[in-house]
């Protein structure tokens, strides 16, 4: 995403603020009303749009973005601000194991006593971030499937609910995908369920490794997995169920065992609930499984 900003490192550039007579501290009030609003919540996205608010508010802020955790989550209108200020959060780190970064787009400089309380604000944030992260880890551990690592069927439905509520509130669409394996009861009938298990990692292990960081996969239950992705398009949920059979297709262990997949997609539509939706993919899905297996079909 090209902001078209000036990036500026704050503990290095105190030139670029102005004099101290064109900004003001915030008062008891206002940080007594900040830190209330931030203890409102301890789901991170939603927390990023809680202090964008109220950021927006106290401090010539017009954008803010928390992409080190997820590159959708950019808030307010970043693209007309001139200057970025990019902030380290102590203590949280992206799911590469990097030091997270929280990035600010300022309308115009900010004065001595506005950049103390942006730093005064920021460090705030990052306690409650890491609350929510905290939280998140715990809720990870409930909802993963031991087997193979993935989300879990109350994963899936936490993660739905979440991309539901995003799509409603800006518009922008998403995809489900619904993935069966193919003659997998083949594989539990004549080679036991030990071999069973390890077709299921295997595909696992073939379903996170084609997809991108910003999708989500699921062992949804038994054989059945699920697929939330950013797609908003037919050709692009098409292309990705074609990379997950290609890479699905190219393994001689499967081969082998005459397991493949059969896929059933469906985009995000006004008004869809999480039944709605994947009641779609569901029936796209057994579309294909009707239809000699080994396919993809759209709703």
């Amino acid at each position: 995403m090209d902001f078209s900003t000036s990036v500026y490192d704050s503990t290095q550039h105190n030139n670029f603020y102005p004099a101290e007579s064109t900004g003001k501290s915030l008062t008891f009030s206002e940080l007594s009303g900040f830190v209330t609003q931030l203890l409102s919540t301890l789901e991170l996205q939603e927390l990023g749009g809680v202090y964008f608010q109220q950021l927006n508010m106290l401090l010539p802020v017009v954008g803010f973005s928390l992409s080190d955790f997820d590159s959708r989550w950019v808030y307010g209108n970043a693209k007309i601000s001139s200057t970025l200020i990019d902030l380290p959060l102590q203590g949280a780190n992206t799911i590469n194991g990097e030091q997270a970064h929280v990035y600010y787009y300022i309308s115009s400089p900010l004065s001595l006593s506005q950049r103390e309380s942006l730093f005064q604000l920021h460090d705030l944030f990052g306690k409650q971030v890491k609350h929510a992260l905290s939280l998140t880890r715990v809720q990870q551990m409930a909802t993963k499937d031991i087997l193979t690592g993935l989300g879990n069927r109350a994963g899936f439905e936490q993660s739905m609910t979440r991309q539901l509520g995003w799509a409603q509130r800006h518009d922008e669409p998403f995809a489900l995908l619904v993935i069966d394996l193919d003659n997998f009861k083949f594989v539990n009938d004549n080679f036991g369920h030990g071999e069973g298990d390890k077709v299921l990692i295997h595909v696992a292990s073939h379903l996170s490794n084609v997809l991108r960081d910003e999708d989500e996969v699921f062992r949804y239950g038994g054989d059945e997995f699920c697929c939330l992705l950013d797609c908003q398009t037919q050709q692009q949920l098409t292309c990705a169920a074609q990379r997950i059979q290609a890479s699905i297709n190219s393994s001689k262990y499967l081969s082998q065992l005459g397991v493949s997949t059969s896929l059933g997609g469906a985009i995000y539509r006004d008004g869809d609930t999480i039944s709605t939706l994947f009641d779609r993919a569901d029936n796209a899905l057994y579309h294909v499984k009707n239809s000699g297996k080994n396919s993809y079909h759209a709703a």
